[in-house]
């Protein structure tokens, strides 16, 4: 019979999602956001370290209001997903997070209010989600997204 072990002392992903506005090519606004990871994306990074499943590879942009959830499994109202550039980052010891980037070409007006971090260019597994207070964006304003997870 196998026996469960309770971890006492699990391995946190921590975060944080940093939004740079650029209107014109000046900085006009920047937002920091801490992350939430979702049940979903526990269990996708939990596959990731036994050499299954897919990576975080997108970052998507909304306008949906609702509170960030551990149970979300999409944005409630996506307005963008772009390919993200990945990386490896240092916030405490060498390479010990990862690093998501992505500039947005903003081509409508939107007042954007959520973030989520997926593994798909569509559907696929919603890793983290963050709510924020409304961002105004413009047509021809830009967005550069990083989302760092340290594991």
């Amino acid at each position: 019979m196998e026996k469960t072990i309770l971890i006492t002392n699990p391995i946190p992903v921590l975060g944080t999602f940093l939004l740079e506005h650029f209107r014109g090519g000046k900085l006009i606004d920047t937002r920091y956001i801490e992350n939430l990871v979702t049940n979903a994306g526990k269990a996708l990074f939990a596959n990731l370290f036994i050499g299954s499943g897919t990576a975080p590879t997108h970052i998507a942009l909304g306008t949906g209001t609702t509170a960030a959830a551990v149970g979300d499994t999409a944005l409630e109202t996506e307005v963008y997903r772009e390919a993200a550039t990945r990386t490896r980052a240092t916030i405490t010891i060498t390479n010990d997070s990862s690093q998501y980037t992505k500039t947005f070409s903003i081509d409508a007006t939107h007042a954007l209010t959520e973030a989520g971090l997926l593994n798909a260019s569509s559907s696929g597994t919603l890793c983290c989600r963050q709510v924020y207070t409304a961002l105004p964006v413009l047509d021809g304003d830009s967005l550069k997204g990083t989302w760092r997870l340290q594991h």
